[in-house]
């Protein structure tokens, strides 16, 4: 299948009950944090949770202020293409104003496209974003802030889970936001093969105690 094919699929999809949030959010490539058309090869797949309010308008994953933060870090580690997908491929339902994760249904209803993406880009790396995204490779009740940076192995493929970007633009403060970004690019860094650069330090002799 190619990709236009797929792109069609996704926006004219009504499985689920979240059909009526409008059209599917397809998949997109990313080239230097912009979308392009496709690639012949891109190896690294990222999969988020959900479209959110902007994404769904848009039509486009990982979109709006989360989407440019996670262009930036990625452009900052030497990330350079890339397909970015979700889960689920509607915007969730609202409860009291506060977005939730897809429930099973909806999870289950957008498998068969990821599936289909997975045949199409044939990636060589992943990269899961969130608590839902991270259950697609560790199933059951986890917590997401034990597995953050850990790698596993999902399809046969080697898997970082990392804190999606919204994480950090929500009710953290400045400090805490500072050192979770770091550490969320340098485990990038290190999963893409770019270890972070090590500075030989010059010894220093201690006039006082020698």
């Amino acid at each position: 299948m190619d990709y236009s094919t797929l792109v069609d699929l996704v926006r004219s999809c009504k499985t689920c009950p979240l059909g009526v949030k409008g059209v599917g959010v397809p998949g997109a490539f990313f080239e230097n944090g912009s979308r392009t058309g496709p690639l012949d090869y891109v190896d690294l797949m990222i999969i988020a949770e959900a479209p959110g309010d902007v994404e769904q308008d848009q039509g486009w994953p990982v979109m709006g202020s989360s989407g440019e933060l996670m262009h930036a870090m990625l452009n900052e580690v030497g990330v350079t293409f890339y397909y970015v997908t979700n889960v689920a491929k509607h915007r969730p339902w609202k409860v009291r104003g506060k977005q939730q994760p897809p429930d099973s249904v909806a999870i289950k209803a957008c498998s068969p496209y990821l599936d289909l993406e997975f045949a199409m880009i044939r990636p060589t790396r992943l990269i899961l974003l969130g608590k839902t995204a991270a259950k697609l490779a560790l199933p059951g009740n986890i917590s997401i802030g034990k597995e953050v940076g850990t790698t596993v192995e999902y399809r046969g493929l080697p898997t970082l889970i990392l804190y999606h970007p919204a994480y950090f633009l929500y009710n953290r403060t400045s400090r805490w936001v500072n050192k979770g970004m770091k550490d969320w690019k340098k485990a990038v860094r290190v999963f893409i093969g770019e270890r972070p650069a090590e500075y030989k330090v010059k010894e220093v002799k201690c006039e006082i105690h020698n």
